[in-house]
């Protein structure tokens, strides 16, 4: 019963995170008069991958850690796993190896500074946080590495190779690829829930920094050809309310 319900929810969030991302895919689609099936098909199974391997149960030796270093890690390995299965997805393609191209520092740093921004923002309208040694160790490295290899890298490289690069953005050729994978991003990071009882519900103004963050990450993607500047700006935007927390204890 237990698998079932943990299959169930899986396949809802799923479900929850294309049905959100669908108008701008439908969008998309009539815009470029493309339609790739397979490809579709390929990015759901994915993002069923994703979001399994995020609610997946810890194991024994996991069970104590408060944070989800689990999760992060099978989101890292399938990746590469995929890179080993599918000829088609090379390490340079989703940007793990690929060169960075010419004049990528100053876009990334203009890039980063947004990235922090918008956490201190919501620093300043009261959000607290107080992390534990392995609360920092966990978001100074794992959440950025593993999520931007999924979303950044294999998602919105594929959805780039269905939707074509129309768009051409502050030095940045990009597409209605990079829009899609903002909002399922959005959908895996608070803008839908399901909760022990399988009911499913949006939360609006959850998924508001995760969509502007990944908005930010993805143009970073399309113009430095590397998921490596957004992996940094995205640990550092997340210690950015706890770092903010410390300092104004300090001061008070």
């Amino acid at each position: 019963m237990r698998l079932v319900s943990y299959f169930a929810g899986v396949g809802l969030i799923t479900c929850l995170m294309i049905a959100c991302a669908l108008p701008f895919a439908v969008a998309a689609v009539w815009q470029s008069r493309a339609c790739n099936w397979r490809l579709f098909s390929l990015v759901g199974v994915l993002l069923f991958i994703q979001t399994a391997v995020t609610y997946l149960p810890p194991i024994n030796g996991l069970k104590h850690l408060h944070w989800n270093w689990q999760g992060c890690l099978l989101s890292v390995l399938w990746p590469l796993l995929l890179v080993r299965l599918v000829p088609a997805v090379s390490l340079p393609s989703i940007g793990v190896t690929s060169r960075l191209r010419r004049g990528w520092l100053k876009p990334s740093i203009i890039a980063l500074l947004i990235a922090v921004a918008v956490p201190a923002v919501f620093f300043a309208l009261g959000s607290r946080l107080k992390l534990t040694a392995e609360g920092w160790i966990y978001l100074s490295t794992m959440p950025g590495l593993a999520e931007e290899l999924v979303f950044r890298g294999v998602i919105q490289s594929l959805l780039n190779r269905a939707f074509p690069r129309s768009w051409y953005l502050a030095g940045a050729q990009c597409g209605w690829g990079l829009v899609v994978t903002a909002v399922l991003f959005a959908g895996a990071n608070g803008l839908v829930e399901v909760d022990a009882q399988l009911h499913p519900r949006m939360v609006l103004h959850a998924g508001i920094a995760p969509l502007l963050m990944s908005l930010v990450s993805g143009w970073v993607r399309e113009r430095t050809d590397s998921i490596w500047p957004s992996v940094f700006g995205h640990n550092l935007s997340n210690l950015v309310i706890p770092g903010a927390t410390i300092c104004s204890a300090i001061v008070h």
